[in-house]
């Protein structure tokens, strides 16, 4: 009885398919611009691929004390579904001919891609040994610990570019359809990094200056005091911008790339 209870309702299914396709019913994604509709897919797959890397670091970040303690199964399982779901998402970027110089450049690098294609055919390909040759490749090569920050390292350029292109739209009112889409289609835009701490302040900032605004005082005390304060978004923001740009230039460098060619 108990295992039962694993299973969901069969007469959920037929109401979760009505709803992806009233969803996409809803969305004239052609009109935005020729390839939205292979966008809208792509990122259908780097969404799963997200939900597969949650468990990697969940697994990790909640063993991040004793790692070697995690069990062998259960960190080679995690960590494949994620890599092998990721080889879909560069399978996808390629048939669509997205491009992009910083992921074009990841994707050349070295064997990284081969390797991980063999990975994903030994997890999602029946394989009789029990520790398949096409899925310790890419852990045993010579430099794994390289491999394995390029993966994350891929994996955030993809959503970079994802969310990017919500915010090339011609105009506001066509990013904001466009991100409810996405949200709609296949679960998430990727957030900017500190993005909600940053809307937070955005919030607190926009409320300060109605205030100030409506009370018809721009001097005093108080309003400098108001002023001053709104200056810390500003900070903030040019102070994240600053740290996410160092942060991808160290990854750059650290796969063998010059940061300098990519990130100015």
């Amino acid at each position: 009885m108990i295992g039962c209870l694993r299973h969901p309702p069969v007469k959920w299914l037929p109401w979760r398919v009505c709803a992806v396709e009233s969803a996409i019913a809803m969305v004239s994604i052609r009109e935005i611009y020729p390839k939205t509709e292979l966008l809208f897919s792509w990122g259908r797959y780097l969404y799963w691929a997200e939900l597969r890397q949650r468990d990697w670091w969940k697994l990790i970040t909640e063993n991040i004390d004793a790692p070697n303690e995690i069990p062998i199964p259960d960190w080679l399982g995690t960590l494949c579904y994620w890599a092998s779901s990721l080889y879909v998402v560069i399978e996808g970027w390629e048939r669509a001919e997205f491009n992009d110089p910083i992921i074009d450049a990841l994707l050349s690098l070295r064997n990284h891609k081969d390797l991980l294609r063999k990975l994903r055919n030994g997890t999602f390909h029946y394989e009789p040994e029990i520790i398949s040759p096409k899925m310790t490749e890419f852990l045993r090569s010579s430099d794994a610990a390289t491999a394995l920050l390029w993966l994350h390292f891929l994996h955030e350029e993809f959503c970079r570019w994802l969310r990017d292109c919500a915010e090339v739209m011609t105009t506001p009112e066509i990013a904001s359809k466009w991100k409810e889409h996405c949200v709609d289609l296949f679960g998430w835009l990727p957030p900017r990094p500190a993005e909600e701490q940053l809307t937070e302040l955005a919030k607190r900032r926009d409320e300060i200056e109605t205030a100030l605004a409506a009370s018809g005082h721009d001097s005093g005390h108080a309003a400098v005091d108001l002023r001053s304060w709104l200056g810390i978004y500003d900070a903030a923001v040019t102070g994240t911008a600053e740290r996410v740009r160092e942060y991808r230039r160290t990854l750059l460098a650290k796969v063998g790339l010059n940061p300098d060619d990519y990130i100015r």
